[in-house]
């Protein structure tokens, strides 16, 4: 299998936010786009990190609800591992 025939079956949207939104303003995008995780970019779209769902509930039981009000920055992952369409699931696996 192959990443190509994924996206096929999820789609290609890739939906994106800045570093300085709030952690509730990125919580609000997931459940408005159904989606379970958002790139993270700067003004020219420079990938500096991703927030997954994963990753928002691990705030949440580390931190609490005050941490709703932060910077999505302050929780993203920073180090972003990337595809193409043609690499095959194996190979993708092998990067993590």
């Amino acid at each position: 299998m192959t990443v190509a025939r994924i996206l096929d079956e999820k789609g290609r949207d890739v939906f994106t936010t800045q570093p300085h939104r709030t952690l509730k303003e990125v919580i609000e995008l997931l459940a408005e786009r159904g989606v379970g995780a958002v790139v993270v970019s700067d003004a020219s779209l420079s990938v500096l990190g991703i927030l997954s769902e994963r990753d928002v509930v691990r705030v949440l039981a580390k931190h609490g609800a005050s941490a709703l009000d932060d910077p999505v920055s302050r929780y993203m992952t920073p180090k972003v591992i990337t595809a193409t369409r043609d690499d095959t699931i194996d190979h993708v696996r092998q990067d993590q």
